[in-house]
C-alpha cells in the first residue's frame, strides 16, 4: 500500500519540473524575442560576448609570471643576444655575459653613444653606430676589436666569428671583412659617385663575402649583389677577386643574408632572390605587397610581414606571415590580422606583434601563444623554445613561460625569484662572479645555442 501511495506523488513531481522548465524556456524566449524587436539586441550580444570570451579565452587570461628579472636603465640603451639558456646584455657602458639569471659569467666595459647589438651563432658583437668601433665576443668573453676609419654603416657575422663592415669616409665607402681572430683579410674601397654599399654579409664557409649595391649613376636605380672570395688562392686569376654579379634594373636590394646551405637571400623592393654560392640566380619570388618586416635571421627561411598591397597587384592580406625555404617555395603562411610592427624569427618559431599584442608562431605556421602587452616591448626572444622567452621592455627583463593567452602585469614567482641585477653599477673590467656548479648536460648547451641576428645597420 506505501508503494501504490508514493506513485502519484511522483508522478506530480515531474510534472512540476516540467512546468518550471517549460516556464523558463518561455521566459527567455520571451526576453529574446522582446530584446530583439525593441531592445536592440542588447541581450543577445551580451551573452554572445561572454559566450566568445569564454572560447577564446580572452577574457583576462593568464597573468605572465618571471623565473626571474634584470633591472634595466631606460638611458642605457640595453639589448640582449640569447644563446639557449644562456644571455648577453649591452649597454652604453659595456656587455654582460650571464649562465642566467644571477649567474653572471663575465663582463667587458666600454663607452658607446648608439651601440647596436648583433649575434650569429654563438659569437656578438657590439658597433657603436655613432663611432669607428666594434667589439666582437665568444662565450669566453672578447674575441677582438677592430677600429673603423669611418662611419660605421652597416656589419655582420657569419657563425665563425667572421666580421663584415661597411663604412663611410670622407671621400669614399669602405668594406672590410675580419676573420675570427680579428685579422683584416679583404678591404675594399668604393669611390665611385653615385654607387653606395649597402648591406654585406660573409659565407658560413668562410670562402666568400656579398655586398649589395644601389647604382644611381643612370636615370634608373639598379640594385647589384657583387660575390668576393675571401682567401687569395682562390681567386689569383679574378679582378679584385669578384666571381659573380647578380644584376636587378629599376629594383633596390637593401637587405641580402647567407643562409643554410650556402646560398644567399636577397630581398629588393620587389621579389625575394635566391642566389647559388657560384653566384647564380636560382630562384625568385615576387613581392605583390610592401613589406611590412622581413628576418633573415632562421637561415633555414626567409620570413616576411606583408603590409599593403603594391599599386595595381592584388596582394595578400595586410599582415600576412610567409615562410620562403631556401628553394623559394613558400611552405606555411599565417593571417594575423593586422599591421605587423614587429617580427622576431629564431630556430624555434616566430614573434609578431601587432600594437602591444604579442603572438608566437611555429615555423609550421601554427600560433602557440599571444600576449597583450599593458607597456611598450622592446624585445621579446625565444630561449631554448618558442615558449620560454627574455621579454625585455625599458624598466626591466624578465625570462618567463608563455602558454595559451596572457596578459601583462609579470610578477615573480615565488619558487624562481632571483635577485635583481642594476645592470649601471658594476664597473669593473672583468668580474668573476660565483658561477653555480653547472651539469654535463648545461655544458654541452653551445651546439643548441643559435641566436638570430646577423647584422647591424645604422638607424
Amino acid at each position: 500500500m506505501g508503494k501504490n501511495q508514493q506513485k502519484p506523488k511522483t508522478k506530480d513531481k515531474g510534472l512540476i519540473t516540467l512546468l518550471v522548465i517549460l516556464t523558463l524556456v518561455g521566459a527567455v524566449a520571451g526576453l529574446i524575442y522582446l530584446d530583439t524587436f525593441y531592445g536592440a539586441g542588447r541581450l543577445q550580444s551580451y551573452f554572445s560576448n561572454v559566450f566568445q570570451a569564454k572560447e577564446s579565452g580572452s577574457g583576462n587570461g593568464e597573468t605572465v609570471e618571471a623565473k626571474g628579472k634584470i633591472q634595466l636603465d631606460e638611458s642605457s640603451r640595453s639589448s640582449f643576444a640569447v644563446f639557449g639558456s644562456r644571455f648577453l646584455l649591452s649597454t652604453k657602458d659595456g656587455v654582460k655575459y650571464f649562465n642566467g639569471i644571477g649567474d653572471r659569467k663575465w663582463n667587458d666595459t666600454f663607452n658607446m653613444t648608439i651601440p647596436q647589438l648583433i649575434s650569429e651563432g654563438s659569437y656578438a658583437a657590439v658597433g657603436d653606430m655613432n663611432g669607428k668601433t666594434i667589439h666582437v665576443y665568444g662565450e669566453n668573453g672578447l674575441m677582438y676589436t677592430v677600429q673603423i676609419e669611418g662611419t660605421i654603416i652597416q656589419f655582420a657575422l657569419n657563425k665563425n666569428g667572421y666580421l663584415s663592415v661597411i663604412s663611410k669616409g670622407d671621400t669614399a665607402y669602405s668594406v672590410q671583412i675580419y676573420n675570427g681572430g680579428g685579422t683584416l683579410l679583404k678591404g675594399r674601397i668604393e669611390e665611385s659617385a653615385g654607387i653606395f654599399p649597402l648591406c654585406s654579409d660573409v659565407s658560413d664557409d668562410n670562402k666568400s663575402f656579398a655586398i649589395s649595391y644601389l647604382d644611381t649613376s643612370d636615370i634608373q636605380p639598379i640594385g647589384r649583389v657583387l660575390f668576393f672570395y675571401v682567401n687569395p688562392d682562390d681567386s689569383e686569376n679574378l679582378t679584385d677577386s669578384m666571381f659573380a654579379v647578380v644584376e636587378k634594373n629599376d629594383e633596390v636590394i637593401p637587405i641580402i643574408g647567407f643562409m643554410q646551405g650556402g646560398g644567399l637571400a636577397a630581398v629588393s623592393d620587389r621579389g625575394i632572390y635566391g642566389i647559388s654560392p657560384v653566384g647564380q640566380e636560382t630562384w625568385n619570388y615576387p613581392l605583390e605587397n610592401r613589406l611590412a618586416q622581413i628576418s633573415l635571421a632562421n637561415k633555414n627561411y626567409v620570413v616576411l610581414a606583408m603590409g599593403d598591397s603594391i599599386a595595381n597587384k592584388d596582394g595578400r592580406e595586410k599582415g600576412t606571415i610567409c615562410w620562403i625555404d631556401s628553394s623559394g617555395k613558400e611552405i606555411a603562411s599565417y593571417k594575423s590580422g593586422g599591421m605587423v610592427d614587429y617580427l622576431q624569427a629564431s630556430e624555434h618559431g616566430v614573434v609578431i606583434g601587432i600594437d602591444k599584442i604579442y603572438s608566437g608562431l611555429k615555423n609550421s605556421g601554427r600560433l602557440a601563444w599571444s600576449y597583450r602587452s599593458a607597456s611598450d616591448v622592446k624585445d621579446i626572444l625565444p630561449m631554448e623554445q618558442l615558449e620560454q622567452v627574455m621579454l625585455v621592455t625599458k624598466g626591466e627583463a624578465i625570462i618567463t613561460e608563455m602558454k595559451g593567452t596572457q596578459t601583462a602585469r609579470p610578477i615573480v614567482s615565488p619558487e624562481g625569484e632571483t635577485e635583481s641585477e642594476d645592470v649601471e653599477k658594476t664597473t669593473d673590467k672583468k668580474d668573476d662572479a660565483p658561477v653555480e656548479k653547472k651539469s654535463s648536460s648545461e655544458d654541452t648547451q653551445k651546439s643548441d645555442d643559435q641566436k638570430q641576428v646577423k647584422t647591424g645597420v645604422a638607424q
